[in-house]
């Protein structure tokens, strides 16, 4: 099963299980150093049982990694959060998770860290974008505000793998400052200027 499903499947207890198992041992060792033995040792199953859920390791870290990115996302939106507030949670979450975080970059590349990411925050941007419009009555068409959305997520996504990727030398304060000031007042002035051209 791919795990591009995540999101419209009911993973299985052994599938959380084995994400979980990595998740500890990651904390420990580096993830090149993990077998597949040593996560069927640890949850006590066969190596048939691994392969059903998994293609190898790697398949097993992107689940065990858009696992735990969904689980986040489903904290702030049960907090009804503002993007302001989302980002807290998912910086909140990195600092804490910096090690899962950076194997993940490291192992899975950055292009797959964003796609991971982009999912979810799209939902935020989209929410922010929408409350902008709504306040200001500018009038856009649909087709410019998906794109406009589906921009401005992929900034703030890069954004989000590069404080993976420099946590330790970040301040992470003004780095927030930073994005928000950016997303702001350049998501205001473009639908601004979108409003007045009739786009």
């Amino acid at each position: 099963m791919s795990n591009n499903d995540f999101m419209n499947e009911n993973p299985s207890e052994t599938k959380i299980l084995m994400a979980e198992t990595l998740k500890r041992l990651i904390k420990d060792r580096p993830f090149s150093k993990i077998t597949v033995q040593d996560i069927v040792t640890e949850c006590n199953i066969n190596r048939n049982t691994f392969y059903y859920h998994f293609e190898n390791n790697y398949d097993l870290l992107y689940f065990a990694y858009e696992m735990e990115i969904q689980n986040i996302v489903d904290s702030f939106r049960k907090a009804n959060a503002s993007l302001p507030q989302a980002m807290d949670f998912v910086f909140d979450y990195i600092d804490k998770n910096i090690s899962l975080c950076l194997c993940a970059q490291e192992s899975l590349g950055e292009k797959q860290l964003i796609n991971i990411f982009e999912n979810d925050l799209y939902t935020f941007v989209n929410a922010t974008t929408n409350y902008i419009i709504n306040e200001k009555g500018i009038k856009v068409s649909g087709d410019f505000l998906a794109f406009v959305v589906h921009n401005f997520t992929s900034i703030l996504c890069t954004q989000i793998a590069w404080y993976i990727k420099y946590n330790v030398d970040l301040d992470r304060a003004k780095f927030k400052e930073y994005i928000l000031m950016i997303f702001n007042v350049s998501i205001n002035a473009i639908l601004e200027e979108a409003g007045k051209k009739g786009m």
